[in-house]
C-alpha cells in the first residue's frame, strides 16, 4: 500500500501492493477563505528539486508578488544564497522563513495560489492538500503525485514550465475555493482516509483467510 500511485510506480518489481491511500488531513482545522490576497505562495525545503527559483521566475513573469516560506536546512545555504536571496526585496519577493500553526494556516488561506514547480517524483506533497483545504488552488508541474492531486480546472492547473505557470496565474479566478476544499474533504479528510484503511485491512485479511482455507 502506498500514499499515491506515483509512489507505487517506484516500488520494486514483483511487490504485491493493494492500492494507494492518500495522506490524511483534518479539513476542519484549515480555514476556508474565498477572498484572497494578491500574492502567490511557495513553501518547502530550499532545494533545486523543490524549485523556489522557478517559482520566483514564474511570479515575476506573471507580475504577481511571491511569498516564500520554508526552512533552510544544512547544506542548502549555498543554493539559497545563489538562486533565491538575490531576488528577495520585501515587496515582489518576500521570504518569511519557516512557518507553523495559525501563521501557516493563514499564509495558505490568504494566498491567491500555491506554486509547485517541482522536478522530482514527489510521492505526495502535503502542502498541496493543505493549500486546497483552505480553498487555495495549486499550479504545479506534472511530476509525482501532483498529477493525482491537481484536478485540472477544479483544484488547480498542471503546467510544463515557468512560462506556462505564469500564464496559469491569470486563470486562477476560474477556480472556486469551495471546489478545492470539497475535493480534499472527499478524498483526503482524516475520516475518509481512516475508512479507506479499514476497508483495505479487511480486504487483505479476508484474502489471507481465503488462501489459508484453500491450503487446508
Amino acid at each position: 500500500m502506498g500514499i499515491s500511485r506515483a509512489q507505487l510506480s517506484s516500488a520494486p518489481p514483483g511487490l504485491d501492493w493493494v492500492g494507494a491511500i492518500p495522506n490524511p488531513i483534518d479539513v476542519r482545522a484549515w480555514p476556508l477563505r474565498e477572498h484572497k490576497d494578491d500574492y502567490l505562495l511557495w513553501i518547502g525545503r530550499m532545494t533545486p528539486e523543490k524549485g523556489p527559483h522557478r517559482a520566483i521566475a514564474a511570479a515575476h513573469a506573471a507580475g504577481v508578488p511571491l511569498v516564500l516560506a520554508g526552512v533552510i536546512q544544512p547544506g542548502q545555504q549555498a543554493f539559497f544564497d545563489r538562486e533565491v536571496a538575490p531576488h528577495i526585496d520585501g515587496d515582489r519577493v518576500r521570504f518569511v522563513g519557516e512557518v507553523g500553526g495559525a501563521v501557516k494556516r493563514s499564509v495558505f488561506a490568504r494566498a491567491r495560489g500555491l506554486l509547485m514547480p517541482i522536478r522530482w517524483n514527489e510521492p505526495f506533497g502535503m502542502v498541496m492538500v493543505e493549500a486546497m483545504a483552505c480553498g487555495t488552488p495549486v499550479i504545479a508541474f506534472p511530476e509525482g503525485a501532483a498529477r493525482e492531486l491537481v484536478v485540472e480546472g477544479k483544484t488547480g492547473f498542471l503546467v510544463d514550465d515557468e512560462r506556462a505557470m505564469a500564464a496559469a496565474v491569470g486563470r486562477l479566478p476560474r477556480i472556486a475555493a469551495r471546489d478545492c476544499r470539497g475535493w480534499v474533504a472527499e478524498h483526503c479528510d482524516a475520516d475518509v482516509v481512516a475508512a479507506a484503511y479499514e476497508r483495505t485491512y479487511r480486504s487483505v485479511a479476508h484474502r489471507g483467510s481465503a488462501r489459508a482455507l484453500a491450503r487446508v
